[in-house]
This record gives structure tokens, sequence and C-alpha cells, in this order.
């Protein structure tokens, strides 16, 4: 299956903001007509000066559903996505780096691949490398229907992302660059009410946009700092057993590099 009326491309870019000491903008691609090739129009040569270039072989791709030639729906924003048709990837290179984080939308029918790289044009170190699953099933009139969100924390600057996988099977949509990977969480006590004295346990659970919430959770109660714990698979737990009788406030903090912070609390009552 190609991605254009048989086949198909992605990748939409829109400006947010930019610093000149690292890239911070949300990249759609909404500027971009069907077929274009990306190239540095992000680098000036059409759209905004972002310091982002692409690999010769980067195109953008509209859906038939709005005219265009993508056999796609369901694209976040309903933006353009980036495709490829020649080669094995194709390649964005941030001039100014990219720090913080940053978050995609993709859609496969082949496996693939993204690379964060510490320097330019696919080289340095390898800042993180991320299995691309086919993720498509249910879709009906288009190949591709399903948009499946990846993240990446950094801590260091990122020079550039390689995107690998099959010509025409993998499409990459709205791209979040050098914003703190999003997250939620949620707090759930053992037992409520409880008995004074008796252990209880409480658990938060983090979950982040497109990847596991990795860092350290700060429990209070009330005022009072009763333990940090790291999150292990996006979630940490604390047990307590000397909250005093009445009702207690009790507050979990995440906070990880790479991540936005969340918080969540509950009443504990204690009789």
């Amino acid at each position: 299956m190609r991605l254009r009326a048989c086949g198909f491309a992605l990748f939409a870019l829109f400006f947010s903001a930019l610093s000149a000491a690292q890239t911070k903008a949300i990249v759609t691609f909404a500027r971009l007509k069907d077929l274009e090739y990306i190239g540095n129009f992000y680098d000036g040569d059409a759209g905004p000066n972002l310091g982002l270039q692409f690999t010769a072989n980067a195109q953008a791709i509209i859906s038939a559903s709005q005219g265009g030639s993508g056999n796609f729906i369901n694209n976040p924003g309903k933006s353009p996505v980036m495709f490829f048709q020649t080669g094995q990837s194709v390649t964005m290179t941030a001039t100014n780096g990219i720090q913080t984080g940053l978050w995609f939308y993709y859609s496969a029918l082949q496996p693939g691949a993204a690379t964060v790289y510490s320097g330019p044009n696919g080289t340095g170190n390898i800042l993180a490398s991320v299995t691309l699953t086919p993720n498509n099933s249910g879709c009906t009139g288009y190949k591709l229907c399903v948009w499946s969100p990846v993240a990446v924390p950094l801590s260091s600057t990122a020079g550039s992302i390689s995107f690998a996988g099959v010509p025409n099977y993998l499409a990459i949509g709205a791209m979040h660059l050098g914003y703190a990977v999003p997250t939620s969480s949620a707090l759930t006590s053992s037992q409520n009410p409880s008995v004074h004295g008796e252990p209880v346990t409480f658990t938060a659970t983090v979950t982040a946009v497109g990847t596991t919430a990795v860092g350290n959770v700060t429990f209070k109660a009330g005022n009072q700092v009763v333990g940090v714990v790291p999150t292990v698979g996006g979630i940490a737990s604390i047990t307590l057993s000397s909250l005093k009788t009445g009702s207690t406030h009790i507050n979990a903090k995440f906070q990880g590099t790479g991540f936005g912070n969340s918080a969540a609390r509950l009443v504990q009552v204690v009789n």
C-alpha cells in the first residue's frame, strides 16, 4: 500500500515560538502543499525561520479527504503530514538544538524507528531510539487511520531526529519540539477510611504522553513531606501508619527530567 492515492506522506509544521538558544515550536506542516518537498521551508526559505532542515526526500502530503493524495485520515489537527517515497529514512536537523523534550504522532503499516542524535544530520551520540510499531487496524476507506504519540524527554541537547521505515508506509504528524512531555497523575488509597495505626498504602499513577513517566513523586500528609519515591513503570507508592485521627489531605507531586510536573490529592479519613 502506498501513502499517496495508493501511497502516503506525512509531516506538518506550525510555528509556536523560537528562542535564540533552542528550537521551541509545534510542527504541523500546515503551510505546505500536497507532495511538496519540505527541504529548508522551516529554515527561512518560505516558512517561519525555525532553524529546521529536512533531507531532500522529505515530503508533505494532504489527506484525500481534504483534497490531497494521501491515503490517510484522522491525522492530528487535520494538517498535512510528512512521509518519504524514496530512501529508507528522513532526517530533520535542528540547527539551534532541541532541549527539554519532544513528542510527535505517527502512523505506520510496517515497522519503523525514530532516533534522536546529539549532532546534525543523524550524527553524534544517540540520545534515544524508539521503535515505531505498526499501529493501524479497523480502518475503513483509508489505509492509515490511527495516530499514536511518541515522546522523548531530553536531559541534553538534541541536534537531529531520523525517522526510518518502509517508503510510503510511515507517516509523521504534528511534532512538539522543545516542550516538556505532558503528564497527569492520579492518587489512590488502599483503604479509606482507615483505623488509627493501620498501615495505608498510597499509590500515585503518573501517565505521560507517548512514553512512561520517569522521575520522583513527593508525598505530603498535610504540609509535611513524608517521602520522595522514584516511579517504576510510572507508579510510586508509600505506606503510612502514623496518620492522625480525622481527615488528612494526602498530596502527590510528580517531577522528572524532560517531563511536565503533575499532581494529585485525596482526603484520607482515619477513625
